[in-house]
């Protein structure tokens, strides 16, 4: 979907806080295995969250590796339709554990991070065909009040991959079924150190 020179302007670009849905079966904090599996990368799903919820490492593409409930990003993309999607938030650089006080964001912010998502998703190449996956209730809110009037794109919101309430299994098969993907779930989690 991209050519290596495209992929290393999207990294510079917009490595420092979004990433795509490969993992190393070794080890998830791994990110080089993005670069050297470039060719799968592709835009036809955006995963979108609401924000991150700490400060992230200085590493391309660490966001959605190796956080304590990315594991279950891991065990549903890795080996499905999902392998190489892109992964974002829709707040950059806004760090907050607890989403529901994202509430009443300065209109400014919302502002400038849209325009942002915005130029995020061309330069990613997004069209059409692209299926938006919002993931939690507050990335949905805020998706549909102030990112979605753009993009005119099918989507599907689902639980937070933080979702404590459900296992890892019941959120990947949950997830899996919206999307019509049927796979194994301890076949997958098998393949995995962890």
């Amino acid at each position: 979907m991209y050519l290596f020179e495209e992929y290393k302007k999207i990294s510079l670009k917009y490595g420092a806080f979004a990433s795509w849905a490969i993992w190393s079966y070794e080890n998830e904090k791994d990110t080089s295995i993005i670069e050297s599996h470039f060719e799968d990368l592709h835009s036809n799903f955006v995963l979108i969250g609401l924000n991150i919820s700490k400060s992230l490492l200085d590493v391309p593409w660490i966001n959605f590796h190796g956080g304590k409930h990315d594991r279950k990003l891991k065990y549903a993309c890795n080996d499905t339709k999902l392998r190489g999607s892109y992964i974002t938030d829709l707040f950059k650089d806004y760090p907050e554990v607890n989403s529901n006080l994202l509430k009443d964001v300065d209109p400014e912010i919302v502002r400038k991070n849209v325009e942002f998502f915005n130029q995020e998703m061309k330069d990613i190449k997004v069209n059409l065909k692209t299926q938006f996956i919002t993931l939690g209730m507050q990335a949905d809110i805020y998706f549909k009040k102030y990112f979605q009037s753009y993009w005119k794109n099918k989507y599907i919101n689902y639980y937070h991959y933080s979702n404590y309430q459900l296992t890892d299994r019941d959120w990947v098969l949950g997830l899996w079924h919206k999307l019509g993907i049927t796979d194994d779930f301890e076949q997958t989690r098998k393949k995995y150190n962890k």
